[in-house]
């Protein structure tokens, strides 16, 4: 294989790992009843054409992937890494079931595109002996590993907007229950008006509304939230709530208390970042900034010293 083919195949590998993690991971998430709606609607179509369930349309990427899927060993979730993986899907915004396995098969092949790259590399650098197999190995442990971070990034930015986005959903929810609304209806239309606005906590909120319908309690849907974002802020309020619904109090000053103490205790946040900052500043400060500013100020002083010297 020439270099010019191996480059061209490894562009194309990585290509279709991309559209395949594009068409996986990163696609607009409906909510449950949509979903069934469109699942109905589909099946009662493929019925009236005479075609089989599961022989609907779907993107090439979707099914090859599905395939890989089945061919796989499934998941285990009752390990300690499984278990991680699966709360950090669901951290990330990945609650469904098949999350798991979709990783699985995505971290399988960013394994097998790291190798590839780093074996085409190697050829195309004219490596030989063992140098091509480390540099394969090293690939792949690469590819291994960049699903994990990218995951782990994901999560974290969704937390910190969750917890961002949760005292002003806070105060959405006060004037709801305070122009009358009980706390579940409450919860319903402050999620649907969030969700709308495309913020990660209205597709939650959404998520607690339809665990509230099927009859769950609210104190286990709000258990359940928390589980599910890991965000600090939201045990208390959970606390809070299940309390206040415990001894009949009144939930709109509880939340307004509640929205009060999270806004004050994200703005005690970012004045500990803003004082960090300066600690965080001196390295750069001085490994790149301040060479630059002896080079600009003492070397055209030290170069007149060189050329006096000289004569």
């Amino acid at each position: 294989m020439t270099p010019l083919q191996a480059s061209i195949a490894v562009l194309v590998l990585i290509g279709g790992v991309a559209l395949a993690a594009y068409a996986l991971l990163f696609s607009q998430q409906r909510r449950v009843e949509e979903r069934i709606t469109d699942m109905s609607v589909k099946m009662r179509v493929a019925y009236a054409a005479g075609a089989p369930p599961g022989t609907m349309t779907d993107s090439a990427a979707s099914a090859f992937l599905r395939w890989v899927a089945r061919r796989l060993p499934p998941p285990r979730t009752d390990t300690a890494q499984g278990e991680r993986t699966a709360h950090l899907l669901s951290q990330a915004g990945y609650p469904r079931s098949s999350a798991l396995v979709t990783f699985q098969v995505l971290r399988l092949a960013a394994t097998v595109a790291g190798a590839i790259g780093a074996l085409a590399c190697g050829i195309i650098l004219g490596a030989s002996d063992a140098k091509p197999i480390v540099m394969m190995a090293c690939g792949a442990a690469a590819g291994a590993f960049v699903p994990s971070y990218v995951l782990t990034r994901k999560a974290k930015k969704r937390q910190f907007a969750i917890a961002t986005q949760l005292s002003d959903v806070l105060d959405l929810l006060v004037v709801c229950v305070e122009a009358g609304l009980g706390l579940a209806e409450a919860i319903k239309v402050v999620g649907a008006v969030c969700e709308r606005q495309k913020q990660e906590i209205g597709v939650e909120l959404g998520t607690i509304a339809g665990e509230l319908t099927a009859g769950s309690s609210l104190g286990q849907a709000l258990r359940n939230f928390a589980e599910r974002t890991a965000v600090a802020d939201i045990k208390p309020l959970a606390a809070t709530l299940i309390q206040s619904e415990q001894l009949g109090a009144q939930i709109g000053p509880a939340l307004r208390s509640m929205s009060d103490a999270i806004r004050t205790a994200r703005r005690l946040r970012a004045e500990e970042a803003a004082q960090k900052t300066t600690v965080k500043i001196l390295f750069p400060l001085v490994l790149f900034i301040l060479p630059a500013m002896m080079i600009v100020i003492v070397g055209p002083a030290m170069i007149q010293i060189m050329r006096t010297l000289n004569h």
